[in-house]
């Protein structure tokens, strides 16, 4: 059943309620994410403290848009913990008629990318399209009548409660992963009796190859926060950068020079090395079997661990800062027992692979754009 469309200024006014700013009063400031994420608490403010000589306050209901970012979902229906606090001129504030539009049903709209598209088409200047007050009243979305409005708002609420819940279950293990690590990988230190030289303990290894132009290669990478590798499809060795590449052994430790500041950091299982890896990423096998090569990885990835690397990389620009071979091997850090890394490894990967696994589940990440198609498209 196709939905009736209508203009949006069938429902919406532009509210014209912004107030002078006055230096010596306080102003609780509201921003917009993207992405139909809701609104954002920012900080109360002086009157002194912003160059804006007018601020609008949002009150429950309202429709709140961001100029800038409304192209890629930065709109929101305001909440009632939002009411009574300000935003800027940037953000043109909207009236709904309730006796038109249900907001409850404007929520959702909104959150469908469909109706973002429609706001602004796609292509390569959209970054610097603003949309303005005008663009979004004249645009027409699905807008049925008030019962049917209700009915589909009723059906969206209770469905993607449930996809929320998942979701915060999602954080929650995310979390507690996190917490417990942290836990485990303290408590490992505190039983060291030596401190070791990251270069006694583990020992550099990548085997340098030819890149022959016509054949295919595999090559990996490794991504940031601990989130393992990236497997990328195979390309032909014309294809490659003018890197060098290397092979790597199975259960090394691996490390990209460029991003272990920020959990770029990784193991090899057997499974990856059918794959290259570009100078840019540093294997370091056991030296002898005072180490467990996955406990070295969730240490590093740990808060004293990041440390640690951070103290080894150059002093460059927040998202240039590289990982140094000889200061990574002069680390000095305390090495727990091996029975003791042997544990906290086995707990730690069966922890991160049910997690990954929670993560890696593609319905649940498609569930909440495929409902609200199907809102609006008249299938629900």
């Amino acid at each position: 059943m196709d939905l009736l469309r209508r203009p949006l200024h069938t429902f919406l006014t532009r509210a014209t309620s912004s107030v002078p700013v006055a230096a010596d009063e306080e102003y609780k400031i509201t921003g917009i994410y993207s992405f139909g994420k809701g609104l954002i608490k920012r900080d109360v403010i002086q009157g002194s403290e912003t160059a804006y000589k007018f601020l609008s306050p949002i009150s429950t209901g309202q429709l709140v848009m961001s100029k800038l970012n409304a192209w890629e979902g930065a709109l929101a229906v305001v909440p009632h913990e939002f009411n009574g606090t300000f935003v800027s001129p940037e953000y043109p504030v909207f009236d709904i008629d309730p006796e038109v539009a249900e907001p409850s049903y404007v929520k959702h709209l909104i959150c469908w990318q469909t109706f973002w598209e429609m706001l602004t088409p796609r292509g390569s200047m959209v970054r610097r399209k603003r949309t303005t007050p005008e663009t979004l009243l004249g645009t027409v979305a699905p807008l049925p009548d008030i019962d049917e409005q209700r009915r589909i708002a009723s059906r969206l609420d209770a469905t993607l409660s449930r996809a929320d819940g998942v979701q915060a279950l999602r954080e929650k293990m995310a979390t507690l992963r996190e917490n417990l690590g942290a836990s485990f990988i303290t408590s490992a230190i505190e039983s060291a009796t030596e401190s070791v030289r990251m270069g006694d303990v583990v020992v550099f290894e990548r085997t340098p190859i030819e890149i022959d132009p016509d054949s295919d290669y595999r090559n990996i990478g490794i991504r940031s926060f601990g989130k393992g590798f990236i497997r990328h499809p195979p390309v032909t060795g014309s294809n490659l950068s003018k890197l060098s590449y290397f092979t790597f052994s199975e259960n090394a430790l691996a490390l990209s020079n460029l991003m272990a500041w920020e959990g770029g950091i990784s193991v090899t299982r057997s499974e990856d090395t059918g794959y290259i890896a570009s100078n840019r990423f540093f294997f370091y096998l056991p030296a002898d079997d005072r180490v467990n090569t996955s406990y070295m990885r969730h240490f590093l990835l740990s808060r004293q661990g990041q440390s640690l690397i951070a103290s080894a990389c150059s002093a460059g620009a927040e998202r240039n800062r590289t990982l140094g071979r000889k200061r990574f091997e002069d680390l000095v850090f305390r090495l727990p027992p091996r029975p003791v890394q042997d544990r906290v490894a086995r707990t730690l990967d069966a922890l991160t692979e049910r997690l990954d696994a929670a993560h890696s589940e593609p319905a649940l990440d498609a569930l909440r754009p495929s409902i609200l198609n199907a809102a609006f498209t008249g299938q629900l």
